[in-house]
This record gives C-alpha cells, structure tokens and sequence, in this order.
C-alpha cells in the first residue's frame, strides 16, 4: 500500500508570500497547470482513494487526477491547514513576528495561539484519527492538503514528535511518497517536484 501527501498546487497568496490559513484562495494560473501535471503523474502512479482538505485550492489540485482516475475525492475539514485567526491574510514576516512575540514568555512554538490562531498541538490532534487509521487501507491513495498540515501528518507517520514538523518544508504541488511495510511507514519520496518539470 503506497501513500502520497500532496501539497496543493500555487496561488497568488503564496506568491506573494501571504499567510492563508483557512482563507479559501484558488490557485492563480501555475497553480492549474500543477494540478495538470499531478494528474499525469497519478495516471501513470494510480491510486484507488483520493482525500482532500476542503478548501478550494486543494479540491481543484485533486480534482483533476480524480477525473483522470474515475476516483471520488472524499473531501474533509479535518486536512484544512492551520487556521490563522487574526492573522490570516497578513504578510508572512507579520505572522513570524506574532509568533516570535506569544514566545516571549517561555512558551512553546508548538502550544501559542497568537491572535486566535490553531496551534501545532491542535493540528496533530485534529488529523491524528484520520491518519493512524491508514495504515489499514489496502488501496493506495493520495492525500491533498496544505504544506503545515503535510508537515504535521508526516510527523505523525513516522512516529516524530510535533516539534519535528518544522524540519520538513514542503513545495507547492510536490509529492512525498511512503510506503507501508512490515508495521511502518517508509518514507520512499520527500517534496519530489520532478513531474512538474
């Protein structure tokens, strides 16, 4: 049984380096030709189950291999990326300075709320009973989501603490490929972006 984590294809929000959150952005114009190719490499890697955060930009980056597939997308709330409160929306640098500040008393990147914000610790309570339930899947499937919540899901995979999470750095559209294998996940491809070249 082999697993895909899918970062969404590009939007103007990413280029512009805007903090998204829960904002529902679409992807901008090479945002749609990722998702193009992400359906041509699915076609020739095909998957039998498709899931996929609810937002816009991941249902249209998971739309196109589902068609090409004739697989339905089960669309969740629980794949959404960390909602960002107050701070949704405002340039990257303004979010790592809310961050840097909620710190100043001692306490962890991985529990502050600044503004309202979903901590790293909620997010992995949010997806962990989706994702420790995989691995009794028989079919291959492809999950569609965000790059902090693929950070977070992939922490819960290989069995890593949240703080691990900011080791990893995922690129729009890219593909991180684990295998199941005699009780554990094996991690055969990490931020591959070679079927978009």
């Amino acid at each position: 049984m082999r697993l895909y984590l899918v970062r969404h294809g590009r939007t103007d929000y990413n280029v512009n380096h805007l903090a998204q959150g829960h904002l529902d952005v679409p992807l901008d114009e090479v945002g749609q030709d990722q998702a193009i190719r992400l359906a041509q490499f699915f076609v020739k890697n095909p998957v039998q189950r498709i899931l996929s955060s609810d937002s816009q930009r991941s249902m249209h980056t998971a739309s196109l291999a589902s068609a090409a597939l004739s697989v339905h997308i089960e669309s969740t709330s629980l794949l959404r990326e960390r909602s960002l409160g107050e701070l949704e929306g405002v340039p990257l640098p303004t979010l790592v300075k809310a961050w840097d500040e909620a710190c100043r008393n001692g306490e962890s990147r991985f529990t502050v709320k600044p503004k309202g914000a979903e901590s790293a610790y909620e997010v992995m309570d949010r997806i962990s009973g989706l994702v420790d339930d995989l691995h009794l899947e028989k079919r291959s499937i492809a999950i569609f989501t965000h790059g902090m919540t693929k950070e977070v899901i992939l922490c819960r995979l290989l069995g890593a603490p949240v703080e691990t999470s900011r080791s990893f750095r995922f690129d729009n559209a890219s593909i991180t490929e684990l295998r199941w294998a005699q009780d554990v996940w094996v991690l055969e491809r990490f931020n591959d972006t070679s079927h978009l070249a």
